[in-house]
C-alpha cells in the first residue's frame, strides 16, 4: 500500500505513481522518514510487500458435483461388498441389509441436502420420509412388532406438520410456502389406512387419531386457503 501526499489517498496494489495526479507516492518507508499524517493512517498497513487491488479469494478445492460423484462411488462400494459379504455368508451376517439401507438414505439426504439446501421446508419434508421408511424397515426385519406404524409414523407426521408451521413463522413464510408439505401429510396420513386394514396396525388409536386431525385441517385448508394452496402447486408442478 501507498500513499499521494498531494491528493491524501491510499493506493493499493504496485504503483510507481498515483493513478489520480500522477505525481509521486509514498512508500512505508517513506511515511516513516516523513511522518506524514500518522495519525490518520495505520502504518501498520503500509507493507513492504506487494497489496493486490482485488482481494484473492480462495481456491474451491471441490464442487458439487464432484462431491456428489464421489459419494455415489462409496454407495457403490458398500452395495457391492454388501453383496459379496451376504453371498458369501448368507445368514450368518444379518447386519449387511441395514448398512446397505442406511448408506442409501445417506446417500439421499446428501442428494437433498445438495439440492434443496436453499429450501428447509422440503429438506425436512425429505427426512421426514426416508424416515418413515426406515423405521418400517427395521420393525420388520427386527420381527415386526408394529412400533413403527402405531407411533413412529403417525407422530412424525404430526411433529413435522408442526415443526414446518414453526419454521415459516419464525423465518416469515407466506402461507404459500408451506400449505403445499400440510397437505402432503395429510396424503401420507391417510395412507396409514393400509396398515390399518392389513392389521399391521393392532393399535390403530393414535393413526386414527392423526388422520382426523389432518382431515380437518385439509378441509380447513380447502374452505379458507384454496386460493393459496392452488398457488402453491402450480408453483411446485410448474403448471
Amino acid at each position: 500500500m501507498y500513499y499521494c501526499p498531494k491528493c491524501k489517498i491510499t493506493i493499493r496494489g504496485d504503483k510507481t505513481c498515483c493513478p489520480l495526479c500522477e505525481g509521486k507516492i509514498l512508500s512505508r518507508q517513506d511515511i516513516l522518514r516523513t511522518g506524514i499524517d500518522e495519525k490518520m493512517y495505520d502504518i501498520d498497513d503500509f507493507s513492504d510487500e506487494i497489496d493486490e487491488p482485488y482481494p484473492t479469494l480462495p481456491e474451491r478445492r471441490i464442487n458439487g458435483v464432484t462431491f456428489v460423484k464421489i459419494c455415489t462411488f462409496l454407495l457403490a462400494i458398500i452395495i457391492v461388498m454388501g453383496t459379496a459379504i451376504k453371498y458369501l455368508f448368507g445368514d450368518a451376517v444379518n447386519w449387511v441389509g441395514m448398512v446397505v439401507l442406511g448408506s442409501v438414505v445417506l446417500w439421499f439426504d446428501i442428494l437433498a441436502i445438495m439440492r434443496y439446501r436453499y429450501n428447509v421446508l422440503k429438506v425436512l419434508f425429505i427426512e421426514m420420509l426416508l424416515t418413515n421408511i426406515v423405521a418400517y424397515y427395521i420393525d420388520k426385519v427386527t420381527g415386526f412388532y408394529g412400533w413403527s406404524v402405531m407411533w413412529m409414523i403417525p407422530l412424525a407426521l404430526v411433529m413435522h406438520a408442526v415443526t414446518c408451521w414453526v419454521i415459516a413463522k419464525a423465518i416469515k413464510l407466506r402461507i404459500e410456502e408451506y400449505i403445499i408439505y400440510i397437505v402432503l401429510d395429510a396424503i401420507l396420513a391417510f395412507l396409514q389406512a393400509y396398515f390399518i386394514w392389513t392389521r399391521e396396525n393392532t393399535f390403530p388409536y393414535t393413526a386414527v387419531f392423526v388422520m382426523a386431525g389432518f382431515a380437518i385441517a385439509l378441509v380447513a385448508t380447502f374452505l379458507f386457503g384454496f386460493r393459496q394452496l392452488r398457488s402453491a402447486t402450480q408453483r411446485m408442478f410448474n403448471v
